[in-house]
């Protein structure tokens, strides 16, 4: 082969990867919102079937001319980011009464308000040293009671604040009983949690504390983002379906319901759970 068909080969097999690369590239499908399974534009086989795009909204974080807001972006991860003590908000989807599913990720300082149609999460300083934990606020007029929650998160700098991400949080709001059920990730870690769940709650308000915050993410689902939940109980499908042969009804005692919730919290314990596929804001340095 002389030198003139080598060069026509070699050109010919370059080009060849270089389209294979583009089809790639435009046939790639983009991370759900939130890396929320079910918010995946196409599902592989063996895969829960996507949310309907009509039954989900990914909050646009753009702000402009809001005091104490403003964007930035980081790595390609886009976020808010909040002032200290500054506050942000948007309207709960659907109607009063209705179940809804409300995923985010917040970075949060010392002292940041999670409220999320009258469920209020605060971070707070955790026991352990250079930690922060979640919790919820339960206080009455009697008095004042945080309920911990089991999630701790180190405070790490993110544009020289020291913020802790608790990575993607999904509350399943049941406003008709006034409990809602917490996951992090994929995984289900406390249910039946009291909230007020009046019609003045139709918000989800985040606001910054000691060093502000910064919100990565908000998605308001319909149905269960993270696992096929046709009676949006909260569980698994295929747990139920395994468990009983049957899904519960959506009228079943509440007893009923915890007995299943706890046996499917028992076998999550010796399970790896499902990772969720999404780009987040890095710590400085890293």
């Amino acid at each position: 082969m002389n030198i003139f068909s080598t060069t026509k080969l070699l050109l010919g097999i370059t080009t060849s990867l270089l389209l294979a690369g583009i089809c790639a590239a435009q046939t790639t499908p983009a991370l759900a919102p939130l890396g929320l399974p079910r918010l995946k534009e196409l599902a592989q086989a063996g895969e829960a079937a996507p949310v309907a795009r009509a039954k989900f909204a990914d909050t646009d974080l753009t702000v402009r001319g809001v005091a104490g807001a403003r964007n930035g972006e980081k790595r390609g991860a886009k976020f808010l980011a909040l002032d200290a003590t500054k506050g942000w908000s948007q309207p709960l989807r659907g109607k009063p009464g209705e179940i809804l599913f409300v995923s985010f990720s917040v970075n949060g300082s010392l002292g940041t308000v999670i409220e999320v149609g009258g469920a209020r999460l605060i971070v707070v300083e955790s026991a352990i040293t250079h930690y922060a934990t979640l919790v919820l606020d339960e206080t009455t007029p009697a008095g004042v009671n945080w309920r911990e929650l089991g999630l701790h998160a180190p405070l790490e700098q993110y544009d020289a604040r020291s913020l802790a991400s608790f990575s993607v949080l999904t509350l399943r709001l049941e406003p008709a009983n006034g409990v809602f059920d917490l996951y992090q990730g994929s995984r289900l870690v406390a249910d039946h949690l009291p909230y007020n769940s009046g019609k003045d709650n139709r918000q989800v308000t985040i606001y910054g504390g000691d060093a502000g915050a910064m919100i990565n993410g908000l998605v308001q689902s319909d149905e269960n983002p993270l696992y096929e939940d046709a009676n949006a109980n909260g569980i698994d499908d295929r747990f139920e379906q395994q468990k009983n042969g049957r899904l519960l009804a959506a009228n079943i005692p509440a007893a009923d319901r915890k007995a299943l919730i706890k046996d499917w919290r028992d076998s999550q314990r010796t399970a790896r759970p499902a990772a969720l596929f999404v780009n987040l804001p890095r710590p400085d340095g890293k």
